[in-house]
C-alpha cells in the first residue's frame, strides 16, 4: 500500500519536472509536507482542456455520492489489478485520472513485534510521478471539492523485502499516456501500472518520528540505515524505459 509520503519539492523544481504547467491561486499550495497522511490535501497534475494544471485535492477519494465531504470507505488507496471490475473505480480509471507528485513514500518492515519505517525514492530524479485517480464532490457546486486515490501494485524485489505492495511509479514516457482522456484501453492501461524497476528506487531506514502524523519537520526524513536490492547490478541503469 501507500500511507504516507512526503513534499518538499519548490514550485521551480515542478516546472523543470513538468514543464509549462498552470498552478492554482492558492495561498501556502506548496508548503512542504514531510510526513503527508491521507486526508491532507496535495498537488495533483491534471490534462485539462489539452493544457497541464495542477490543483489541490484531498488524498482520500470521497465518492460523489456522499452525503459530506468524508468517507467511511477505504480509498485511500485503489489496487490496479481490480480496478477495472470496481464500481467505485471503474469509470474513473478511464476518464480521470492524474499523478501525485512525490519526493518519496513511506512504508514500514514488519522486524517481529516492531516494525521498522523507511523512506523510498529515486535514485536519480528528485520527484517521483505516482499514477492515480481523482473525483469530484458536488460537481459544479459552490462547495465542489476533489480527492483522489492512489493506484498500487505488486511490490518490485526491492519493496518486496519491505512491503508486498507498492505505489504505481510511473515512468516519462508514460506520463502523458496516463493524462490523456482519450487513451482509455484496458490493455494499454495496464501496461502503465505494474512495478516500476528496483533499479529506480532507493530505501533508507529512518526513525519513528515518521510514525506520528503530528511530526512533520525535515528531522523526519533523517536516515539511520540503507537498504540494497542484490538482483540490481552496479552497471549502467535506463531510467524511466518501460
Amino acid at each position: 500500500m501507500c500511507g504516507r509520503a512526503y513534499e518538499t519539492y519548490t514550485d521551480e523544481e515542478l516546472y523543470i519536472r513538468y514543464g509549462n504547467v498552470r498552478f492554482p491561486p492558492i495561498p501556502d499550495f506548496l508548503l512542504p509536507k514531510y510526513n503527508l497522511c491521507p486526508t491532507m490535501n496535495s498537488p495533483v497534475l491534471r490534462l485539462v482542456h489539452g493544457d497541464l494544471q495542477f490543483d489541490q485535492m484531498r488524498w482520500q477519494l470521497v465518492p460523489s455520492n456522499e452525503p459530506e465531504f468524508t468517507t467511511k470507505l477505504s480509498t485511500i488507496n485503489a489496487r490496479s489489478e481490480g480496478v477495472f471490475q470496481s464500481r467505485l473505480y471503474r469509470d474513473l480509471i478511464i476518464r480521470q485520472r492524474c499523478i501525485i507528485p512525490i519526493n518519496g513514500f513511506f512504508e514500514w518492515k514488519k522486524d517481529g513485534p516492531r516494525k521498522r519505517p523507511f523512506k523510498i525514492h529515486q535514485k536519480d530524479q528528485q520527484i517521483m510521478s505516482v499514477a492515480a485517480i481523482w473525483e469530484t464532490w458536488r460537481t459544479g457546486k459552490p462547495d465542489a471539492k476533489s480527492s483522489f486515490s492512489i493506484l498500487t501494485t505488486a511490490a518490485n524485489s526491492l519493496m518486496a523485502d519491505i512491503h508486498d505492495r507498492m505505489p504505481v511509479i510511473l515512468g516519462r514516457s508514460d506520463e502523458q499516456n496516463w493524462l490523456d482522456p482519450e487513451i482509455h484501453e484496458q490493455d494499454t492501461l495496464y501496461k502503465m501500472m505494474k512495478p516500476c524497476p528496483s533499479g529506480w528506487l532507493t530505501a533508507e531506514e529512518i526513525s519513528t518520528l515518521v510514525n506520528s502524523p503530528k511530526n512533520d519537520g525535515p528531522e523526519v526524513l533523517e536516515g539511520v540505515g540503507k537498504v540494497s536490492d542484490p538482483k540490481v547490478s552496479d552497471g549502467p541503469r535506463l531510467l524511466f524505459d518501460l
